[in-house]
This record gives C-alpha cells, sequence and structure tokens, in this order.
C-alpha cells in the first residue's frame, strides 16, 4: 500500500487522530520530519467524511505535496468529498470570484495585493474544517484568511522545516488553540537522524526520537564531476529491481534538466517535471525515479533518496547562502528518505556537505568508487 494502513499506527499517532475527530476547536499538531503529520491529516480526513456531512477543505504549499495528497486520497477513497488545493491557486480563485484585480507587478506584487483585498472582503466561514499540511509555509494574511473561512482548523507543521521566509510564527499558530506534540520519528533510521541533525535549525536530539533500528549507513559517494551523472546512473540501476520509490534531489533546476538529459541519453527510465504544476498530476505510487527540486521535495517521502548538485558554483546555493536558508534546505532533502541516503560529492560541492564527519574516527565518512 501507499499508506501505512491505520492499525499500524503507533498509539500517540492514533491518539492523536481520535482527538482531531473529537475536539471541536482549533489544533495545532506539530512534529519532526517523518513522525507522521501527513499520516495524521488524511486518517483525520477520512474520519471526519466518514462520520458526517461536513464541508472540509485541504490546503498545502506546493504542487508536489497536491499530486502526493491526491494519491493518498485516492487510496483512502474520500478524494471525491474533501476540496483539495494549494494555497496560491485557492487565494487566487478565490479572488476572482469575489471580483478582485490587480494592478500589475510581479508575481509577489499581485498575489500580496490580493490578499490584502481579500482581507478587506466579508467573507463568510465556508469550510467546516480546514486541514492545513506544513502550515509553516503559510504567510501572516494567508492565515487570518484561513481563520476567516474556517469554522475549526487542523494545521500540522514543523517550523524546523521552514525553507521559505514567510514571517508567520509558532505563537501564532498555537495561540489559536490546542497544540499536540508528536515527539518520535517512525520513518527512517537512526543515521539518517544523525546526519539531518548537523542541518537542523535547533539542537533539538533529532536522533533520540527515531524509533527505527537499521545498521544502513548514509553514503557520501566521492566522483570526478565528470563522473557525477555517470554515477548516479549506476545507483538507479542498482536500486531498480526493488521496486521501491527513488527521488533524485537537488537544489538547482538547471541541474536536474541537465542529468534529465543525460539518463534519457542512455535509456534510463525516470519522471522529470519541468513545470513544477505538472508534479500535480504525478503518481506518487510510481517506483520510477522522480528527479525533483529540493523545495517541490519538501513533504515528500522516498525509500531511497539520492542528493547532488549542492555545489558552490551554483547561483541558486549562492543565493539560499546569501538568504541562511542554505541549511533548512539541505535538511529538508535529507530527510525525504525512508531508508538510504546517497550524496554525491565532487570537488566543488559545498563545504557543508563536504566536510561531514558523521561517524567516529574508525569509520570513514566517504567511499570511492571502488568501494561502491
Amino acid at each position: 500500500m501507499f499508506l501505512i494502513p491505520y492499525n499500524r499506527l503507533s498509539e500517540e499517532q492514533k491518539g492523536i487522530v481520535r482527538r482531531i475527530s473529537r475536539e471541536q476547536q482549533n489544533l495545532f499538531v506539530e512534529g519532526p520530519p517523518g513522525s507522521g503529520k501527513t499520516l495524521i491529516s488524511l486518517y483525520t480526513l477520512r474520519d471526519m467524511v466518514e462520520e458526517g456531512t461536513i464541508r472540509p477543505l485541504l490546503l498545502m504549499y506546493n504542487h508536489s505535496l497536491f499530486g502526493y495528497l491526491r494519491t493518498a486520497m485516492r487510496e483512502l477513497e474520500i478524494s471525491d468529498n474533501i476540496t483539495i488545493a494549494t494555497k496560491d491557486k485557492f487565494f487566487w480563485n478565490l479572488a476572482t470570484e469575489n471580483g478582485i484585480t490587480h494592478n500589475g507587478g510581479s508575481y509577489e506584487e499581485k498575489y500580496d495585493v490580493l490578499l490584502s483585498k481579500l482581507l478587506g472582503c466579508n467573507l463568510r466561514r465556508s469550510y467546516d474544517v480546514t486541514v492545513v499540511d506544513e502550515v509553516q509555509d503559510l504567510n501572516p494574511k494567508e492565515w487570518l484568511l484561513v481563520k476567516r473561512l474556517s469554522k475549526r482548523i487542523t494545521s500540522l507543521g514543523d517550523f524546523n522545516q521552514g525553507i521559505y521566509e514567510t514571517k508567520l510564527t509558532k505563537n501564532e499558530i498555537v495561540g489559536q488553540g490546542l497544540m499536540e506534540r508528536l515527539t518520535k520519528i517512525f520513518r527512517f533510521h537512526k543515521n539518517i537522524a544523525k546526519i539531518a541533525a548537523l542541518f537542523s535549525r535547533t539542537n533539538d536530539n533529532l536522533e533520540a526520537k527515531v524509533t527505527k533500528l537499521s545498521q544502513t549507513q548514509p553514503q557520501i559517494i566521492q566522483v570526478d564531476r565528470a563522473q557525477e551523472y555517470p554515477k548516479i546512473k549506476e545507483i538507479l540501476n542498482s536500486l531498480k529491481n526493488m521496486r521501491q520509490r527513488i527521488g533524485v534531489i537537488s537544489p538547482d533546476k538547471d541541474l536536474l534538466k541537465d542529468l534529465s538529459i543525460y539518463l534519457s541519453n542512455q535509456s534510463v527510465e525516470f519522471n522529470y517535471y519541468p513545470k513544477n504544476q505538472d508534479l500535480r498530476e504525478h503518481d506518487f505510487t510510481s517506483t520510477v525515479p522522480l528527479l525533483i527540486s529540493s523545495y517541490s521535495a519538501k513533504g515528500l517521502e522516498f525509500e531511497h533518496v539520492i542528493l547532488f548538485g549542492f555545489n558552490k558554483s551554483s547561483s541558486m546555493v549562492q543565493k539560499l547562502q546569501r538568504e541562511n536558508r542554505l541549511k533548512d534546505v539541505i535538511y529538508v532533502s535529507i530527510t525525504r528518505t525512508n531508508a538510504n541516503l546517497y550524496i554525491i560529492k565532487t570537488t566543488d560541492t559545498i563545504s557543508e556537505l563536504s566536510d561531514i564527519n558523521l561517524f567516529n574516527n574508525t569509520t570513514p565518512t566517504q567511499v570511492n568508487d571502488d568501494w561502491f
């Protein structure tokens, strides 16, 4: 199954699902990556739909998470009873319905004008409950609009995974109702937690929250720049027969495009969407490798993740460094895996990744081509 069955959830997770379904007030569910926040949102929606006639809304940030959640909702057979939308598209459509226009400018400027004008409208509470996944990615105006449109809000998120500069604070979310904390990580193992913790915004003990026992080590693979794509091809071929989900993640869309051309010429099967909105139609149950940007990978999960392209020469990486968001992007990228992590390293790789000393002095942190 694409989703973990309900009877395999932890008692902690089941307890929160029951409480969300029972409580008639706003609730914020906080938890680290891999703790099951998205699972909780889906099973909560299923219970709400099955127990009564309500009008629920499910909001998320990006197109890829829309496609991922829609795939999951189809498996739960609830997709026909819920309004599901990316937040930008939802508020743009709402502005159109209310006859709101803008006066030009950049996308961000036009969108901000529409939000401000919507806040000036007399909007009715159209939804019995709104579930917001990755709530830390909303900005304050969007959050105010969600509150106006919703009789009740269940928001789920982790402000340690905020890779967008939204200025929405955790206090603004917590102050609207009850709060629950997920304290355990079920999706990935301790060795992934060790490496992810190096890039965490907080000094939270990520490793102590992990329940999955595994001796699998993340692999940091040193190659010449010219051998980067052939090495990725080699890894993909080695994983092919396992028929599990694979994510090839990079912060640089140009490098993803170049890799897609190389793999195509090598007759390697993969999925790649130059336009982010096309991820809305992707089948996330597919075991064909998916080439995806770090931003679009946020909220997703794969059994295997290959990271590449965190290069000093990359304009995107340089931009992330200037904006002090690079560690956040690395953190999110690493925590997309359920099991195996491969980091491709070249002479151009940023020091944040190339200087990792994850294990003790007797365990190598780098493996060469012969070892692999």
